[in-house]
């Protein structure tokens, strides 16, 4: 099988609509199997729903410009959501080729080309956004650029609210990839004021993991 270069999120509006439709019923279907956490599907649903009205909005004779913009923000929120889903959770090795296309997946020939498990880490930086969530902004340690090390599709971002600090990164249970610097953390009402721990790793795309970073800490604003 050769390698597709065209990008699986369609480019219209209304054509991503129906493939998030599709995308989201299979995950959901899956995600007992697939070990998907429950939270990540809500979240997924809950950001396709958010775009689907809006765009509604955006394609009616009242639209404005207000609109468009609030509609364009919420297809990126949902985009991302998707991206860190298919190159992180979709990535098990159970979830067979057929399942991939089924969602609406590209699925690659690894063959022709060799990516190496990650040798280095990445460094993060974390800043207050606002209440209830942080903003960590990642590059390759020592490197001036926030371009992401060749092969590496992503970083993987563990943490946890933790009374004492952990161990090791094992005990950071929530995880995402971020497929982009900055990415944002959110965190509920009642993790205000508590101390968060976060750790960091470069991910590759056949799901290979890197070196972790070192675990640090901050408030929940």
């Amino acid at each position: 099988m050769s390698k597709i270069h065209r990008d699986y999120i369609p480019k219209k509006d209304s054509e991503l609509v129906s493939w998030g439709a599709n995308f989201n019923s299979k995950v959901a279907a899956g995600a007992s199997r697939w070990g998907i956490p429950s939270n990540e599907v809500t979240n997924l649903q809950t950001a396709y729903d958010a775009f689907v009205v809006l765009q509604r909005k955006a394609d009616s004779p009242d639209s404005t410009t207000v609109i468009v913009a609030e509609k364009n923000a919420a297809r990126d929120k949902y985009v991302e959501l998707v991206r860190a889903m298919a190159g992180f959770r979709l990535k098990n090795p159970i979830i067979t080729d057929a399942e991939r296309l089924d969602m609406g997946l590209h699925v690659y020939d690894n063959t022709k080309t060799t990516v190496d498990v990650p040798k280095t880490r990445p460094e993060l930086f974390i800043e207050v956004v606002d209440f209830r969530r942080l903003k960590v902004s990642f590059q390759d340690q020592g490197s001036k650029s926030k371009a992401k090390p060749y092969g590496v599709d992503g970083a993987v971002i563990v943490c946890a609210v933790l009374d004492t600090p952990p161990a090791d990164h094992s005990a950071l249970t929530r995880s995402v990839l971020a497929t982009r610097t900055p990415h944002i953390l959110e965190f509920t009402e009642e993790e205000r004021g508590k101390t968060v721990y976060i750790a960091i790793c470069w991910q590759n795309e056949k799901g290979q993991m890197g070196p972790w970073s070192e675990i640090i800490s901050a408030i929940v604003p």
